[in-house]
């Protein structure tokens, strides 16, 4: 891996600088419309540009130059037919959990938002939230320090964490989607559905103030059919209708004595 390279960073990490060191001409931001990166390079990789849309903010268009960079460094991507890669939003948001029903330009984009992430968010970086109980605190530093987005912050955490762990994005209260950790038992509600009315989420949108709460127990039928000993919840409320809710599972004795 790079890292292995460039040694350990205290902050975020240079993805621009990375790129332009390993052949890469060209980095530029500017407002795009249909999507949030393109990489033009020809056959033989020997050299290529990256332009990446800045409408969503610098954390977003950081993210974006580490995804194209993965495709131009995993030689296995098939480029399109103009040699190169165009990447939508929704490409920036394929998770590993999709990958037996993809074809095959829907894996390259899960493999190169897996490099984007292991690029920004070194595992040396993580390392002292992981040691910790996970809380949205710990994602917001996170995502402080390495100048991440908290969406990219929380899949982190939720999806490194050694702890059952799942998160629900939604706004006005209906599912955006949701991420589950390795451990973490099937969640019943999908995107579109409105929060379940047994979880505190809902309580904290109508109450209309910003900010995160505690963790606190929260029934498991609230968000899943599976006999959990305890579930906690923690939720915080952004602007503009905005949820998260981070989920913290208790697996059955059994369960854990699997592991």
């Amino acid at each position: 891996m790079l890292h292995g390279l460039i040694g350990q960073i205290d902050g975020p990490i240079p993805v621009a600088e990375i790129a332009r060191a390993l052949d890469i001409v060209e980095v530029r931001e500017c407002p795009l419309d249909g999507c949030e990166g393109v990489l033009i390079t020809d056959r033989q990789r020997s050299r290529g540009s990256i332009l990446v849309n800045n409408k969503r903010g610098a954390q977003a268009a950081r993210f974006s130059i580490a995804h194209e960079l993965g495709h131009f460094l995993l030689e296995r991507h098939v480029l399109g037919l103009a040699d190169g890669m165009v990447c939508t939003k929704n490409d920036m948001r394929e998770s590993r959990t999709m990958r037996q029903q993809m074809q095959r330009h829907r894996k390259q984009e899960v493999e190169a938002n897996e490099f984007a992430i292991g690029l920004l968010v070194p595992d040396y970086a993580m390392a002292p939230t992981l040691r910790s109980d996970p809380a949205i605190q710990a994602i917001t530093l996170m995502k402080d320090k390495l100048d991440i987005s908290l969406e990219a912050s929380t899949r982190c955490l939720v999806e490194r964490h050694d702890e059952p762990l799942a998160a629900v994005w939604a706004r006005d209260g209906l599912i955006r989607y949701v991420v589950r950790g390795p451990r973490f038992p099937w969640i019943t509600w999908k995107q579109g559905q409105r929060l379940p009315d047994l979880s505190r989420t809902p309580r904290y949108l109508a109450s209309g103030r910003v900010g995160v709460s505690a963790m606190s127990e929260v029934a498991p039928a609230a968000w899943t059919h599976h006999e959990l000993p305890e579930l906690f919840e923690q939720v915080r409320i952004g602007k503009d209708g905005h949820s998260l809710t981070l989920l913290w599972a208790t697996l059955p004795e059994a369960e854990d004595e699997e592991e």
